[in-house]
């Protein structure tokens, strides 16, 4: 039971940010929203882990460029690919582009050389790839031809992309550093690596408009869009599998369309039920484990 109460969180937690997207359209500066929300889910997230943090000050002192790199690209280029698309773009849609993300891994996995697409990854990512064209055409050819997108979905395949670069990355950057005290350094690296964006945009703008409306949004960002959102998804990794966790991926985008019909009066057309049918498809078929490249190489050179 609890198990499929952590499934059935988690997605729910992921989805809220495709709809604080939405909500702060016009009225939040995105990239301010963006540096406030990793900074201050840096300092939650620390303040439980203070003791930990001080025993791994020599780890993070070694690590603290990769965390800045990776901090860069999955909270901040992720974060503000985001609110950038909800300004002309749906929840569902953000939602439904973002979960290519698993197929754009293997995509890189393979450009690396580090596996080998069979015949249904590469059919998995054929059917992904024409799902997220037919989302950001809408349903229509003429939007391809004469190459006229909405600037949203570019903004949220921008994102799917830093998402799918932040993951990979992940897995081939070691660390010694547990997941408690990871998460916060790389909240804080979002932070610093955005920061001066922020400024700028504050200079030109104006400053961040702290209020009773703007502090209850930061709060809901923060506590459950970030922070609760990922302790779900590590406690749903550590319960079960990697694979069997990425199950929240195929759910969110259910949830996002959800939340964009309850709150932003938001109303799912035709080409997403096209689109989520062939995305969540190809996802599937391609997050199939493939062949090694290394492996085949290993056993090929065994004779030698």
């Amino acid at each position: 039971m609890a198990l499929w109460m952590v499934l059935v969180i988690t997605p729910a937690l992921f989805s809220l940010n495709m709809l604080i997207s939405r909500l702060v359209a016009g009225w939040l500066p995105p990239v301010q929203l963006t540096f406030w929300r990793w900074f201050l889910t840096a300092l939650f997230a620390a303040v439980w882990v203070i003791p930990r943090i001080r025993e791994t000050l020599p780890v993070l002192r070694r690590e603290w460029r990769r965390l800045l790199l990776l901090g860069s690209i999955g909270m901040s280029v992720c974060g503000l690919s985001a609110y950038e698309a909800g300004h002309t773009t749906s929840t569902a849609n953000i939602a439904l582009i973002y979960t290519s993300s698993p197929v754009m891994m293997v995509i890189m996995e393979w450009l690396r050389g580090k596996e080998r697409i069979g015949t249904m990854q590469g059919f998995g990512v054929a059917l992904c790839l024409t799902g997220v064209l037919g989302i950001v055409a809408r349903g229509d050819p003429r939007v391809l031809a004469d190459m006229s997108f909405v600037a949203g979905d570019l903004w949220a395949l921008s994102g799917a992309i830093g998402w799918a670069a932040y993951s990979y990355l992940l897995r081939y950057m070691p660390t010694e550093l547990g997941f408690s005290v990871r998460l916060p350094a790389l909240c804080f690296g979002g932070a610093v690596a955005i920061a001066p964006f922020a400024l700028v945009e504050g200079l030109g703008t104006g400053a961040f408009p702290f209020s009773t409306d703007s502090m209850a949004m930061l709060a809901l960002t923060v506590l459950f869009a970030s922070y609760a959102s990922y302790i779900a998804y590590a406690a749903l990794q550590r319960m079960t599998s990697v694979s069997f966790a990425g199950l929240a991926v195929y759910v969110s985008p259910f949830y996002a369309a959800l939340y964009g019909w309850l709150f932003v009066s938001e109303s799912l057309r035709g080409y997403h039920l096209f689109g989520a049918a062939l995305v969540l498809a190809g996802v599937w078929l391609a997050s199939r484990q493939g062949a090694p490249v290394k492996s085949i190489s290993t056993s090929a050179a065994g004779g030698q």
